[in-house]
């Protein structure tokens, strides 16, 4: 891959910052800007110092590295999503499933920005983490296990509401459909120009759960 030259990341809203105290939160911060304006493999701990306006022998205190860095920004933000999204899936009410899953998906909204800020986020996301081992463990542990879990027991809670009953081999293919249609559908809102259709994803998605008649 070439890089370009040196060029000082566009400032974005604080993120980190807003939820850890202190350096820490500071230097994820610069390193979300410059991931995000320059990808994971073309930005540099010498720019991650520049924009958080320190020497890079002083970054390197905090991170033994760039892998390391990311590899903890990764962490931190799939453990703040889980953090979110544990309290909205506990409140789901299965008697308002629909309503529920509607409100779910305007509810990450509100903690992701869903404009042109965050694609260049959800990109260098999306191309650093799929090839790299070390970072597909760590979304892994931090983010797609913990919704899954998060998932398996919701599923059932509905499945009991509408009278529903699947074997063990039904529920994992039920939940990996489910899943799909919901994070890829929050994904691509944010990373594609496309209009939202929240009201046909979430039909979709009762309708193929068979969440439509609750049992009699």
């Amino acid at each position: 891959m070439q890089c370009g030259g040196a060029s000082h990341a566009t400032p974005g809203a604080p993120y980190f910052t807003e939820f850890i105290d202190g350096r820490r939160g500071e230097i994820l911060d610069a390193a979300l800007a410059v991931f995000a304006t320059k990808g994971y493999e073309c930005g540099t701990m010498r720019e991650i110092a520049a924009e958080l306006g320190v020497t890079e022998p002083a970054l390197y205190r905090h991170y033994a590295g760039k892998e390391a860095l990311f590899a903890d920004l990764l962490g931190v933000a799939g453990d703040q999503v889980v953090e979110r999204a544990s309290a909205l899936i506990a409140a789901l009410d299965p008697a308002r499933v629909r309503e529920s899953l509607l409100g779910l998906i305007s509810a990450r909204r509100t903690h992701v920005p869903h404009d042109d800020s965050t694609k260049p986020v959800m990109r260098m996301l999306f191309t650093a983490a799929p090839h790299n081992g070390a970072f597909r463990e760590v979304i892994r542990d931090h983010l797609a296990g913990p919704m899954l879990e998060l998932m398996r027991m919701f599923i059932p809670r509905v499945d009991a509401y509408y009278g529903i009953v699947r074997s063990q081999e039904e529920t994992t293919g039920s939940l990996r459909i489910f899943m799909s249609l919901l994070v890829g559908y929050v994904m691509t809102g944010m990373m594609l120009d496309v209009p939202d259709d929240d009201e046909g994803v979430v039909d979709a998605m009762v309708a193929i759960m068979g969440w439509d008649a609750p049992a009699a």
